[in-house]
Formats: C-alpha cells, sequence, structure tokens
C-alpha cells in the first residue's frame, strides 16, 4: 500500500509540472506576448527529489526574441543554454540537503504566427512585422536527486545575477503539504519554504 501511495504521488508530482506548464502557456496567451521581465518556475517534491521547469521569455535571457540570426546572437543562445544546463549555480539549494542534478533538459522554443508568414511570402514589407510576431523562449526542466530534501528550506536565485533581463519569477511548489505560489524577484531573491 505505501507503495502505491508513493507511485500516485509521483504521477500527480509529475502531471503538476504539464499542467502548471500548460496554465503559464495560458496567461501568457492571455497577456499578450510582449511581458517581458516574467518567468514562471514550477518545483515539485517528491521524497528525496526535487523536479523543477523554468519558462522565460528569450528577451529576458538573451536579450532579444525572435530567431538568433547573427554570430553574436547565436553566441548570446548556446552560452545562455550551457549556463541553464547547471541549475545549482543558477538556484542555490542548502548544502545539507545534499542534491545533485540527474537531468537537465534545457531548450528554445519558437512562437510561430503562420497568418504573419503566409503575409511575408506575399509582401515583402510585412517582414518586420513577421519578425516581431515570432517569440521565443527558453524551456529547462530539471531533476535533482537530494540527500534529504526535507532540508531545502530556502532557495536563492543568483539567476537574477547570471540574466539582467528578469526582473520577477513565478514561482509555484507542490510537496507533501500542498501547492503554495510567491513571487522571487531581483530585490527579494529568496524563496522560503
Amino acid at each position: 500500500m505505501g507503495l502505491h501511495q508513493h507511485a500516485g504521488r509521483l504521477f500527480a508530482a509529475g502531471m503538476f509540472i504539464v499542467v502548471s506548464a500548460a496554465h503559464a502557456e495560458e496567461g501568457r496567451r492571455e497577456l499578450g506576448p510582449h511581458v517581458h521581465g516574467h518567468g514562471t518556475l514550477a518545483i515539485a517534491f517528491e521524497g528525496d527529489n526535487v523536479q523543477m521547469e523554468l519558462v522565460a521569455p528569450g528577451m529576458d535571457i538573451v536579450g532579444f526574441e525572435h530567431e538568433a540570426e547573427t554570430a553574436r546572437q547565436k553566441n548570446a543562445v548556446e552560452t545562455a543554454l550551457a549556463d541553464l544546463k547547471d541549475p545549482l549555480k543558477l538556484f542555490i539549494l542548502p548544502e545539507s540537503a545534499g542534491c545533485t542534478v540527474t537531468s537537465a533538459d534545457v531548450r528554445v522554443i519558437a512562437e510561430d504566427h503562420e497568418h504573419h508568414d503566409a503575409v511575408a511570402e506575399a509582401d515583402d514589407t510585412a517582414g518586420s512585422e513577421e519578425h516581431e510576431d515570432n517569440h521565443t523562449e527558453f524551456r529547462a526542466t530539471y531533476v535533482l536527486a537530494c540527500a534529504d530534501a526535507a532540508k531545502v528550506t530556502s532557495i536563492g536565485f543568483p539567476f537574477f545575477d547570471r540574466f539582467a533581463g528578469p526582473r520577477a519569477l513565478a514561482v509555484t511548489v507542490i510537496d507533501a503539504n500542498g501547492q503554495t505560489s510567491s513571487d522571487v524577484t531581483r530585490e527579494y531573491r529568496v524563496l522560503e519554504r
């Protein structure tokens, strides 16, 4: 019975990440594409495992949100991806929790608005409009294994030191006690549990 309950909670935590991401996308669409400075971070605790999902607009991470075109822009994206693959340098967990990264999946997602693409092919003057309507976002999913996840009582955010664009992260935490939401900002960059 204990094993069954554990599997059920793990499934619920996994579903939370998916639901949270879908909800965040829905919210972003309602707000419009130009909500810069605000990303989302979902954190699910399951036993001694911690799953995190970060979503941030391309503008916040690399300073532009269209697809990288110049060598300089491509280099900025590559550097950002490499830095995002090391979550323990962006999100500081207490050493006593003994957390290590077991997986890190980072990607750039482009959101194309097809009706503008069709216009752009027919009329070159629409090119700049189409350019503005293409948005990229960075999505990173991490899984951490901790010696004692209960000791993760606070999380620090040097994320704001590495990336100049973000002003705030809407953080949702799910654990055995339920779900809580709070904002971590450039000014107040510690999450207390």
